[in-house]
C-alpha cells in the first residue's frame, strides 16, 4: 500500500511538473525589431512635399516570420526560436516612415491615402534580409531597392540600390537587427539627399 501511495504521489508530481512548463515562456522564443537611432532633422532643405510609403515586397524565401540564416551561397535555413515582431515588409516600412518624419525634409510621411494627398510614393522590394555565416566571422546582409516616383505622373524620380553585408560585432543574433537598423539608415540618407538634390 505505502509503495503504491509513493508511485502515485511520484505521477502526480511529474504530472504537476509538465502542467507548469505549459505555463512557462515557450522554449526561450525571441522577437525583433529595427529600431531607427533617435537624432536631430537632418541638415537638407525642405521639401514641402507629402511622401506615401507603400507597402514593401520582400522576396519570398525572406517573407517569413523567422529570422534567415545563410551559412553558403547554396544554403539558406530558419532560425526555430528567433522570429520577428511583424513581417519583414511591415518592419521595413516602419522604419522608412519612422525615419523620414522625423528628418524633416518632408511635410508629411504617411502610409495611407486617407491621410493626405501626396506628392510622391515611395516603393521599396526587399532581395535578401538575411544573417550570413562564416567561420571567422557573422554578417547581417541587405539587399534591396527604394523608387521614389510623382504621384501624379508615375514616373520615377530617382531610383537608389544596394547590397551591402557588414560584419556583426559579435557572432550574435542579436546583433543583426543592429546592423540592419544601420544599413537601412544610412542607405535612406542618400536617398533624402538625392531626392533634394533633384528638386533642386
Amino acid at each position: 500500500m505505502k509503495r503504491f501511495n509513493f508511485i502515485l504521489t511520484g505521477s502526480c508530481l511529474i504530472l504537476l511538473f509538465i502542467l507548469l512548463q505549459g505555463c512557462t515562456p515557450s522554449h526561450g522564443k525571441r522577437y525583433f525589431q529595427f529600431y531607427m537611432l533617435p537624432g536631430e532633422s537632418m541638415n537638407i532643405p525642405k521639401t514641402g512635399k507629402i511622401v506615401l510609403v507603400q507597402p514593401v515586397d520582400v522576396d519570398a524565401a525572406y517573407d517569413d516570420y523567422r529570422l534567415v540564416y545563410r551559412l553558403s551561397a547554396y544554403e539558406l535555413n530558419y532560425y526555430s526560436y528567433e522570429f520577428w515582431i511583424k513581417k519583414p515588409g511591415t518592419i521595413i516600412r516602419d522604419a522608412i516612415v519612422e525615419y523620414l518624419s522625423r528628418g524633416g525634409s518632408f511635410a508629411k510621411v504617411i502610409s495611407l491615402f486617407s491621410e493626405g494627398d501626396p506628392d510622391f510614393l515611395l516603393e521599396a522590394e526587399v532581395e535578401v534580409i538575411e544573417e550570413y555565416d562564416r567561420l571567422d566571422a557573422w554578417f547581417a546582409r541587405l539587399k534591396m531597392s527604394i523608387k521614389i516616383k510623382d504621384f501624379k505622373t508615375n514616373e520615377p524620380i530617382l531610383v537608389h540600390q544596394f547590397d551591402r553585408k557588414e560584419k556583426l560585432t559579435e557572432k550574435k543574433v542579436e546583433k543583426v537587427p543592429v546592423v540592419l537598423s544601420m544599413i537601412l539608415e544610412e542607405e535612406l540618407a542618400k536617398v533624402v539627399e538625392q531626392l533634394a538634390e533633384k528638386q533642386k
